[in-house]
């Protein structure tokens, strides 16, 4: 199979060049560079033998404003097929990104593959592939750091922002090769579930305030402009995923114990605490090339921090037209979790520092004798979404009371 390289380079146009990837033993790689252009299928996703942890993201580009993104497509079919027994598990479309059933999982040593159809007919498949064995999660912790990444502040200066490391251990089998893909999900209880630019909130609506012009040189036209904020009118949490590509094959360590493996960060924003939920997944050869390819290419080009992710050719068709590039990659995976709790009350300082940087909106509130629309409103609702929901997570007060 040829080697191919897509890698994208910014240039003042922002156009990018993408390097596509493929591996073969026998021959040289080969390295053919296209401009990006509109239009290309970006495809991700997940099967996995937990509930709730699979799904598939389909994006198409698009050139807005002189920078190429990706968005959302909507109204897709999308599916998996148990490539044996030929059953059909329709995902449901769910804020852009494509869910089975909550209690939809697999088992290992299953072979699954994908099925979509765009609402314009276009077909793109994946090449089945089996789910590796499971191989457990013993431990994890989080180790408070003064610097775990950098952020670019409003005014362009680069400041440290300090907060937890997370570390995994597990104990690799001896008997076969294994790799291994490592990311969590945060859950961090907010105070606050809405901001209104310019406005308040009102009848479950942010109401851009409108001041006749003749008190605009009073307090008015301060309230006129401010962004008011409201606090949650249930217990609510932020759901964070952390976006970083974190890989691992036991060529070196295989039937040894791994120890204080990093896996990523939580920045310190907050002096609440956070609940975090470890996903490692057992993946094939094939799927740890691909990640290391993209972990490779991301780590190597600062022109990655754009909107648009990394460009690769996975195991994805299209059986109409074998010519056609199709971007990304399913992965079939066997799933470990485990949960940590981190209390953070003691970083007040740091957090109020961090925020700063961020510049992350604090609680605004309405103040009594405000010439505001009545009623006074404080508190909005806790929108379920994947970012955010008053679902206590599982295991969240067995931690919090110990």
């Amino acid at each position: 199979m040829v080697f191919f390289k897509y890698i994208f380079k910014a240039i003042n146009l922002f156009y990018f060049l993408i390097i596509l990837i493929l591996f073969q033993k026998c021959i040289d790689p080969t390295v053919p560079e296209f401009q990006f252009a509109e239009d290309l299928i970006f495809i991700d996703g997940f099967i996995t033998d937990k509930p709730k942890g699979s799904y598939v993201s389909v994006k198409k580009s698009k050139l807005e404003f002189g920078i190429y993104k990706t968005f959302p497509i909507e109204g897709c079919q999308v599916s998996f097929i148990n490539s044996i027994t030929g059953k059909s598990v329709l995902l449901k479309e769910i804020e852009g990104v494509y869910l089975p059933d909550e209690n939809f999982k697999i088992n290992s040593g299953e072979k699954w593959e994908l099925n979509i159809v765009l609402p314009s007919g276009k077909n793109y498949k994946s090449f089945p592939e089996i789910a590796p064995f499971n191989v457990e999660v013993n431990s994890a912790k989080a180790v408070f750091k003064n610097n775990v990444t950098t952020f670019t502040t409003p005014s362009g200066s680069d400041q440290s922002i300090s907060g937890h490391k997370i570390f995994v251990n597990f104990e690799d089998p001896l008997d076969q090769e294994n790799y291994y893909f490592h990311r969590f999900r945060v859950y961090e209880e907010t105070i606050t579930c809405l901001t209104c630019p310019n406005g308040v909130y009102r009848n479950g609506e942010c109401l851009v305030l409108d001041f006749p012009p003749y008190q605009r040189f009073q307090s008015a036209y301060y309230l006129a402009n401010r962004d008011f904020t409201y606090g949650c009118d249930i217990p609510c949490w932020d759901i964070d995923y952390n976006d970083q590509t974190k890989i691992f094959s036991d060529e070196f360590s295989n039937g040894l114990n791994v120890e204080s493996y990093e896996i990523g960060n939580v920045p310190l924003l907050s002096v609440n605490p956070f609940f975090l939920t470890v996903q490692q997944f057992n993946i094939t050869k094939s799927a740890y090339n691909y990640f290391k390819t993209l972990k490779d290419v991301s780590e190597n080009s600062s022109s990655l921090n754009a909107p648009l992710p990394t460009a690769l050719v996975g195991n994805l068709y299209n059986p109409n037209d074998f010519s056609e590039f199709v971007l990304g990659r399913i992965t079939v995976a066997s799933e470990s979790n485990i949960s940590i709790f981190q209390n953070r009350t003691e970083f007040g300082d740091q957090a109020v520092s961090n925020n700063s940087a961020y510049g992350r909106q604090r609680l605004d509130p309405e103040i009594y004798e405000m010439p505001l629309p009545e009623p006074l409103t404080f508190f909005a609702p806790c929108q379920e979404s994947r970012f955010r929901t008053s679902i206590v997570p599982e295991g969240w007060y067995n931690f919090n009371q110990n």
